[in-house]
């Protein structure tokens, strides 16, 4: 009885042996070509679905930088333009993000900050606006809950635009002037 082995070592034996008795790299390397052809076609979808999750943290970043102001030293001229800016942001508020832009409760709106300001028709007009833009958030924050289906109706969009023509109406007559944003010649 001749017992003898063929050990051949081209690359095809050498392959055909792995496969019959694999190794545990060798189950790991299969199991992870499988995974790549099997999740490949998800992968552009996911990608993109990562650059749109960035780029609304960008935004977001941005808006919250914007919309930050000291709330150490109010200078009433001030609060108008950012109610105003606030309000237009809501309005045009294609997700919750927008919406949300700001609480209307804290920051100049807060009642120690509001008290900073000269008693009179103006102050009342921004505690009224910071009141009414709160109230206004929270009940139309329903319409705007998700970013795919975001849409402010015309109802908000009018309670706003009231609600901000007050503050410059009472802006106007307490002397203050709106800010240009080009210098007139």
């Amino acid at each position: 009885m001749d017992i003898s082995f063929d050990n051949d070592t081209s690359k095809s034996a050498r392959i055909r042996r792995e496969l019959r008795n694999p190794s545990m790299f060798t189950v790991f390397l299969i199991v992870a070509v499988v995974c790549v052809v099997v999740l490949a076609p998800f992968a552009p979808g996911w990608v993109s679905t990562a650059q749109d999750s960035f780029a609304d943290i960008a935004k977001t970043k941005e808006i919250t930088e914007a919309s930050m102001s000291s709330i150490t030293a109010i200078i009433p001229s001030q609060i108008s333009p950012w109610l105003a800016n606030q309000a237009n942001t809501m309005i045009n508020a294609e997700g919750p993000l927008e919406w949300k832009v700001v609480s209307f409760r804290t920051g100049p709106c807060n009642g120690d900050n509001l008290s900073q300001l000269p008693a009179g028709k103006y102050s009342d007009s921004i505690g009224t606006a910071c009141v009414e833009l709160d109230r206004i958030q929270q009940a139309y924050s329903g319409k705007c809950f998700r970013a795919i289906d975001c849409n402010v109706p015309e109802a908000a969009k009018e309670e706003i635009r009231s609600a901000i023509d007050d503050v410059w109406f009472a802006f106007s007559d307490a002397g203050f002037v709106i800010p240009y944003d080009i210098i007139e010649q």
